[in-house]
């Protein structure tokens, strides 16, 4: 087919109102056959009712295909049905029934495609084609027919009324449901745009967690979602978690349950978790999120589009997330001590606050604090020099880092004070890590280097404090692993000398 003839597409007017056009048409064409008989009709008249009844709905058809304008191509077809069908009327007779039943079907196209403004054209066209059928055939007026063409008229007028009232309900009803799946990625879209502002707005990985978690609430009242952030070396460590909507005992066996998936060969595939009566859908945040793998949850509920849209909001929450882990590597760097290269109590202390907020807020994971004296330090820096005791620090130093773990925090805390918090560790745990540091360096002694190629001996002697959650209120913890560790200073100095 040539470019000039090729088909297109047919508006959305065109297609409802084909086959209303073909049906009426028909039993139009039927109602012509059985009142024929009584008018008297030739056959010229019922060759051309074929041709206006049965071949012209399909030209009108193919009209709204070839033209450019689909929907004004269709739009003069009602116009000129309402010609046609006026013309009929007088050809007919003018038969009260016949001409009632064209006259509204030609009224009521237009009218649901054109408002009263449509509704007064047809009348006029129907008028003209009217008029039109006078001038063919001459005046006529046979108002009445038999009981049986009055019946087939009246019938198929109802019918032709209720199908046109059915077509038009369902299209309204596929239209209402088309604005409300409009609306409904509007707001997806929103919520898009609006957890990019709180990804800018938050200000650590906490508050990101909780503005997200409020803007998916907001998206899905009834839902129950949570973020949990696990550590990138230690699979079974939490190191953020929060929860929107999930009850205390939910959340835990929840907890306890993404720690065991976490370590699985299946951390990176979306995967489900069946929690008594509630099932949640687990996405991984790790496409994103290179500092720590993470999760969102969302409890499975049905005739909700949760499931097809929050995938768009995981690669972004997972690159916020990302942004602000980032963030928090180069504030660590900005924390740390510069003599020793530990952190500094800056960064312990906010560290220890997450540390008893998620105790609080989750009841786990426990933690533990460590206290260290170095012991000594103001008789070398008094015998031998400043330079001898920041070595002596550095010494210390050394061997926190050798005996902590990677998630730990060893931090100096002060002058001759260092402090480790042990993350998802029980006092008792603590307590042996403990043993292995006053191993390697109590009254261990150690080749200081001084300037000038100096260097001498000296006694590394320590004591300790610990405490843990797991024992103690969390907020009381570092201060009482401090009263321990001057009691266990005390206790050294009750079998050596001071040194004042």
């Amino acid at each position: 087919m040539t470019k000039a003839f090729r088909l297109r597409p047919a508006h959305r007017i065109a297609r409802i109102n084909y086959l209303p056009r073909v049906l009426g048409f028909l039993s139009t064409f039927v109602a012509i056959l059985l009142i024929t008989p009584e008018l008297e009709l030739g056959t010229p008249i019922l060759l051309a009712a074929v041709a206006a009844f049965l071949v012209y709905p399909h030209l009108a058809w193919l009209h709204t295909r070839l033209v450019t304008h689909s929907k004004r191509a269709e739009q003069i077809n009602l116009l000129l049905d309402c010609i046609l069908l006026g013309t009929w009327a007088a050809l007919l007779a003018f038969n009260l029934w016949i001409t009632f039943s064209l006259l509204v079907s030609s009224l009521l196209n237009n009218s649901v495609n054109g408002g009263l403004p449509r509704l007064a054209l047809a009348f006029v066209c129907f008028v003209l084609g009217g008029l039109l059928g006078v001038g063919i055939a001459g005046p006529a007026f046979v108002p009445t027919a038999s009981l049986p063409v009055t019946a087939f008229v009246i019938i198929t007028t109802l019918l032709y009324i209720l199908g046109v009232g059915v077509t038009y309900h369902r299209q309204n009803g596929q239209l209402a449901r088309a604005h409300k799946d409009i609306a409904r990625k509007n707001d997806i879209f929103r919520s898009l745009l609006d957890m990019g502002v709180q990804t800018y707005e938050a200000k650590d990985v906490p508050d990101l967690i909780q503005r997200s978690l409020r803007q998916f609430r907001a998206l899905y009242p009834t839902r129950s979602f949570g973020i949990v952030l696990f550590d990138r070396e230690r699979a079974d460590l939490v190191r953020h978690a929060g929860f929107l909507g999930a009850a205390e005992n939910c959340r835990q066996a929840l907890m306890d349950r993404l720690r065991t998936h976490n370590q699985s060969s299946e951390r990176y595939r979306q995967a489900w978790l069946q929690q008594s009566d509630q099932r949640f859908l687990l996405m991984p945040l790790h496409r994103h999120l290179q500092q720590s793998p993470g999760y969102l949850m969302v409890d499975s509920q049905p005739n909700d589009d949760a499931e097809s849209a929050l995938p768009l909001f995981v690669d972004q929450l997972g690159a916020a997330l990302e942004n602000q882990l980032l963030t928090q590597e180069l504030r660590k760097l900005a924390e740390t001590d510069g003599l020793t290269g530990l952190f500094n109590r800056a960064f312990f202390e906010e560290q220890l606050a997450h540390a008893i907020w998620l105790k609080k807020t989750h009841s786990e994971p426990d933690f533990s604090v460590v206290m260290i004296d170095l012991i000594g330090l103001k008789r070398s820096n008094d015998h031998h020099g400043h330079e001898s005791g920041d070595e002596l620090i550095r010494q210390v130093a050394r061997q926190l880092k050798k005996q902590a773990r990677r998630s730990d925090v060893a931090a100096r805390y002060g002058g001759d004070e260092f402090v480790i918090l042990c993350h998802d560790c029980a006092e008792s745990d603590a307590q042996r890590a403990v043993e292995r540091l006053t191993t390697a360096c109590q009254g261990r002694e150690c080749e200081i280097a001084l300037s000038g190629d100096r260097r001498l001996n000296l006694a590394v002697n320590i004591s300790v404090g610990v405490a843990g959650s797991d024992q103690h209120p969390p907020d009381r913890v570092l201060r009482l692993a401090d009263q321990r560790m001057y009691e266990d200073k005390e206790a050294y100095y009750q079998q050596h000398s001071r040194y004042r």
